[in-house]
């Protein structure tokens, strides 16, 4: 890929894996971030429309990452928390891309957007008719609309591509016990010996985790070889509980202890699969790092953080 790349939220857990990526890779990328904590990105506001239009200067790809994401606890006692930002953030930016003349644009879109589901879901599968999962409504929304808004612009003659990921998780990811996500709460209670060790929920809902590296690479894969604004899933295809999931990283901490699962505490969606046959086709089946070989890589990025 020859051209400036700019990856937006460099700072935050998938911009700044994918930032490191596209500097081993050798390509002329920069970064923006949005905490003033990382010195060696820009520091833009891309709520502010002048910041965002500014950021753009001399680039001429663009991978959307920067977003508000968090895990079920905020999800379900500050619903909002990811909803007015997001949609400014995401308006901006595609909005400057147009105007400033971007050659590509990815959006980092989410499953969430999907409504709930007891079967396994392709792309067009999606029924703006039917909310998405309760406790993902205003999230769910905000991507719902900027997937419409990526569309427009391609409309107006702009490339762009969205994927829809599952789960990820791997280094870098947040590790606060209030904004984190499932997997990097888990591995830092089990850092801390917790016990009792609490989990909140029945532990029985079912998940497909993609490890960081995997989804990197599918997602250039889909930067670089599509040129259609038609969503792409991406996933690695197989299905765990939390009750696995937690096993596999007690057991990788040696934490000998039996897991509390506090049913009277807010869940996540009981199952949510989704399906990558048109990546697959796309671009033949990739090889995924096994649940078990992830949970250790990603124990041990943070145990020695």
């Amino acid at each position: 890929m020859k051209g400036k790349i700019l990856v937006t939220g460099a700072s935050g857990f998938v911009g700044r894996n994918l930032f490191e990526a596209l500097k081993r890779k050798g390509c002329d990328v920069v970064g923006t971030r949005y905490t003033r904590d990382v010195p060696e990105l820009k520091y833009c506001d891309l709520t502010s429309y002048p910041e965002t239009m500014a950021a753009l200067d001399g680039i001429e790809y663009v991978i959307m990452v920067a977003t508000k994401s968090y895990g079920a606890k905020i999800c379900s006692t500050n619903p909002c928390s990811m909803v007015r930002e997001g949609i400014i953030m995401n308006a901006n930016l595609l909005d400057a891309c147009y105007r400033k003349g971007v050659k590509k644009v990815m959006f980092i879109s989410s499953s969430v957007v999907y409504q709930h589901s007891y079967k396994p879901l392709e792309e067009y599968d999606l029924d703006l008719n039917q909310p998405p999962y309760s406790m993902y409504m205003g999230v769910g929304w905000v991507k719902r609309y900027t997937e419409q808004l990526c569309e427009f612009y391609n409309r107006l003659g702009m490339k762009i591509n969205i994927v829809r990921p599952t789960n990820i998780y791997g280094r870098y990811d947040k590790l606060e016990e209030e904004k984190s996500h499932f997997v990097p709460a888990i591995i830092q209670r089990t850092i801390r010996k917790d016990n009792p060790f609490l989990v909140w929920g029945s532990g029985n809902n079912q998940k497909d985790l993609i490890y960081i590296d995997d989804f990197i690479r599918d997602i250039l894969l889909v930067f670089d070889n599509y040129n259609n604004v038609e969503p792409v899933n991406i996933c690695s295809g197989e299905l765990h509980s939390i009750r696995e999931i937690v096993k596999e990283i007690l057991d990788i901490g040696q934490h000998r202890v039996i897991p509390v699962y506090d049913i009277t505490k807010p869940d996540s969606v009981p199952y949510k699969c989704i399906l990558k046959n048109k990546f697959d086709s796309l671009f033949g089946k990739q090889d995924y790092i096994s649940l078990r070989k992830g949970l250790e890589k990603t124990y041990d990025s943070f145990s020695s953080s």
